[in-house]
């Protein structure tokens, strides 16, 4: 009888290790929503371009978009005080050609990079409104981990 309530707790034990790593992997597979990695402040450090004379050095906000999962909001895009949009797939964004407030207009792309997406580098072009665009090169870096 002893060994029989050894075998019995045996068994209970390891079925109960067994749903505990079935629960594991579920939460694992499911991993919340992508955009939860993107949801911080972030520095930015701005090739110079044709328009601006300095690197200049920033910092930006992305929240979820509140209507599109797939889509962030980014504040401060581009050092102009103005709200932007990305589209995340996987660790790609894309700027839709888009009009920003105070006339600008942009489009382009970001990668997101490092083992924590602690990097995003975007490549995109902007028109002040001038009817000539620049193309921009910036890096984003997250100033939390």
């Amino acid at each position: 009888m002893n060994i029989l309530k050894r075998v019995f707790l045996l068994v209970i034990l390891l079925m109960g290790i067994g749903f505990t790593s079935c629960e594991d992997l579920l939460s694992d597979l499911d991993g919340g929503d992508p955009r939860d990695k993107l949801i911080d402040t972030w520095k930015v450090e701005e090739t110079i371009g044709s328009k601006k004379s300095t690197m200049e050095v920033y910092y930006v906000d992305f929240f979820k978009h509140p209507d599109d999962s797939s889509k962030v909001v980014i504040t401060n895009f581009y050092n102009v005080d103005a709200v932007a949009e990305a589209v995340l797939s996987g660790n790609s964004l894309s700027l839709p050609l888009q009009d920003l407030d105070g006339g600008f207009t942009l489009s382009g792309k970001g990668e997101i990079q490092g083992s924590k997406a602690n990097e995003i580098i975007w490549t995109y072009s902007v028109d002040d409104g001038s009817g000539v665009a620049e193309n921009i090169k910036e890096v984003y870096t997250r100033l939390t981990f």
